[in-house]
């Protein structure tokens, strides 16, 4: 017999409670990974990095619902659909989407049905213009790390890929993402500097 408990009755807070909670947070601690095809080993290798974050964002490319990835690492995964992403499992899955954190916008997409592979011009021009207007504009699908910030109409936007959370040649990647007390701190994963 398996025993179906609902969030709310497990003491576990839904994704509506967390982003509401998060949307106006003084310190919001974010892990952005993409492209783990199935591969949640990555991602935990990256949280034994930097601890626990509040949310993890998985930009698409998962293969697997991310409520078992919620699950199966005991913290929230937010996230988009990817190009490899056509199960029943990952069918309701937008494939754009903004969420306000620590008071920041910020634009989530795989970013294929934007030719991110051959440039970033129509990605940025769609995600800092109405309705989005984001500040921070995150996409995967190249498997390349990516950190650039960016300055447009007198605005701060930075533009993140964290690359591929697949533990492949280069090891899982990822980005860590603090905002605290509005300060930005963005940390590419894996850390090279570090022991």
């Amino acid at each position: 017999m398996v025993l179906k408990v609902q969030a709310s009755q497990a003491g576990i807070d839904t994704m509506d409670q967390t982003l509401e909670r998060l949307k106006t947070a003084d310190q919001v601690h974010l892990l952005i990974v993409s492209d783990s095809h199935g591969h949640t080993d990555g991602i935990a290798s990256l949280i034994q990095q930097t601890g626990l974050p509040d949310l993890i964002l998985h930009l698409g490319d998962h293969q697997e619902p991310l409520e078992e990835i919620t699950w199966e690492l005991d913290c929230p995964v937010l996230g988009v659909a990817g190009n490899c992403d056509h199960s029943l499992a990952t069918a309701d899955l937008p494939d754009n989407r903004l969420i306000i954190l620590a008071g920041r916008r910020f634009f989530l997409t795989h970013g294929h049905r934007y030719h991110v592979k051959n440039d970033l011009q129509n990605l940025f021009r769609v995600a800092t213009q109405d309705p989005w207007r984001a500040d921070f504009i995150l996409f995967g699908h190249t498997h390349r790390q990516l950190v650039r910030q960016l300055f447009s109409d007198g605005r701060e936007i930075y533009l993140l890929n964290p690359g591929s959370a697949f533990p492949g040649r280069e090891g899982p990647q990822g980005i860590w993402l603090d905002l605290s007390d509005g300060k930005i701190r963005i940390d590419p994963l894996p850390d090279l500097q570090r022991p």
